[in-house]
C-alpha cells in the first residue's frame, strides 16, 4: 500500500480531477497541480468554476504561483531607453514603484540573431492565504474582492514582478505588459 507525503497532480482540467485533489489534501496530503488562469487569485475562481465548495476551496488551499516567462533583453546588444511615464505608472499601480532613471532596450546582434531577446525571464505572482483571505473564500467572496484582499496584504502581482525585472534591465515594459493582466483592485 501506497501513502504518499506529497501528491502532484499534472494539471486540473475537470471536476474529476479536481475533487480528486481535494480529497487527497483534506486526508492530510500535500498536493501539488497546475491550472490555466490569468493570475494567481484566479485559481480559486477557476475552482469554483470547476463545481468545487467555498468552503473545501477555503479549506485546502495553501498558496497559489501564477508564473509567465517573457523574453530577455539580449545582454550583448541592449541599448539604454527611456521610461514611457504613462506605460510605467499604468505597470506599477497601486505600488507606486519609483521609475527607474534608465531601462534596457532590444537592438540586435549576431548573438540573438537580430531580435534583440536572449533567453527568457520569469514573472512570478505568489499569494499565501491568510485566515482572512480564507474567511473570504469560504463566504464565497468574488474576485474583485479576493483580489483587493490579497493587494492589501502585500502579494506582489504579474505586473510588479515584470516592473522589478524592468528596472533591472532584464526585459522591457511591453514584454511585461503583453504577458502580464492588469493589476485590478487597491484604486
Amino acid at each position: 500500500r501506497q501513502d504518499p507525503d506529497i501528491i502532484m497532480v499534472g494539471e486540473i482540467r475537470d471536476l474529476e480531477t479536481a475533487e480528486t485533489a481535494i480529497q487527497a489534501a483534506l486526508t492530510g496530503h500535500l498536493v501539488f497541480s497546475t491550472l490555466h488562469t490569468n493570475d494567481a487569485v484566479s485559481s480559486i475562481v477557476r475552482l469554483r468554476e470547476l463545481g468545487i465548495a467555498d468552503y473545501l476551496i477555503s479549506a485546502t488551499l495553501l498558496g497559489v504561483l501564477a508564473q509567465r516567462l517573457v523574453r530577455k533583453v539580449c545582454p550583448h546588444c541592449a541599448q539604454p531607453g527611456e521610461v514611457d511615464e504613462a506605460l510605467w505608472k499604468g505597470l506599477v499601480h497601486p505600488w507606486r514603484l519609483e521609475k527607474p532613471k534608465g531601462i534596457s532596450q532590444p537592438s540586435g546582434c549576431i548573438k540573438c540573431r537580430q531580435t534583440g531577446y536572449l533567453g527568457r525571464v520569469g514573472l512570478y505572482e505568489l499569494i499565501t492565504l491568510s485566515p482572512t483571505i480564507k474567511q473570504k473564500v469560504a463566504r464565497g467572496a468574488d474576485l474583485q474582492t479576493l483580489r483587493e484582499q490579497i493587494l492589501k496584504e502585500g502579494a506582489q502581482s504579474l505586473r510588479l514582478s515584470g516592473a522589478l525585472k524592468v528596472s533591472g534591465g532584464l526585459t522591457t515594459l511591453e514584454e511585461v505588459l503583453k504577458a502580464s493582466p492588469p493589476t485590478l483592485g487597491l484604486h
